[in-house]
């Protein structure tokens, strides 16, 4: 029988927990003491799970940036319409379920070519749909620029409702609002009421 194993799976998986709500709010920056404090273990399970703190920082952005596509994945469906909206949808969801996560995805984090490819791959699902669209004649010009404005739009709206600054009660309308408005900015004429 081996010896058993001093850091594990799970541990590792706490760690990523708690290290993404310290960067969520600390950035990159965050201390490793109370990081470890909080999971009860110390800086050598640390080193030992994750080879470096650099390791650690891309670990914890690869970790949220994955969770981010898989939840846009999720929400496939063949309408090119409903598909955009439901992946906007999807976004708004899964940053509120995970705010911490999201802030970590856009905020300040360690660069590496892993990191660099990790957060270009977010608006992937997004600019796949875009030119599904765009090729079926719903939508209009250029998908890149298209997917980069739908995408500013639903980050700068999540980013303001995790701030607080739109009443609870109003956020559903105001978010369905502005989609339409985005969506009519890029629909053909025969699609420009497909998502109201």
């Amino acid at each position: 029988m081996g010896r058993p194993r001093l850091h594990d799976e799970h541990l590792r998986q706490r760690l990523l927990e708690a290290a993404t709500d310290l960067m969520a709010v600390d950035g990159p920056d965050f201390s490793l003491r109370p990081l470890v404090a909080s999971v009860g273990t110390s800086t050598s399970a640390v080193y030992s799970l994750f080879g470096s703190r650099g390791e650690l920082l891309e670990a914890i952005t690869l970790r949220a940036a994955r969770s981010f596509v898989d939840a846009q994945e999720a929400a496939r469906v063949d309408d090119p319409a409903q598909h955009i909206s439901g992946l906007a949808h999807a976004i708004r969801a899964w940053a509120k379920e995970h705010a911490a996560m999201f802030q970590v995805v856009f905020g300040r984090s360690a660069d590496s070519p892993a990191v660099g490819e990790a957060r270009d791959s977010t608006t992937e699902p997004l600019l796949r749909a875009v030119t599904e669209a765009t090729e079926a004649g719903v939508l209009h010009g250029d998908p890149v620029v298209a997917t980069g404005t739908i995408f500013a739009g639903v980050h700068g709206f999540i980013t303001l409702e995790l701030l607080g600054l739109y009443p609870a009660d109003q956020a559903d309308a105001l978010f369905d609002a502005q989609l339409a408005a985005i969506w009519r900015s890029w629909a053909t004429p025969e699609h420009v009421s497909a998502v109201a």
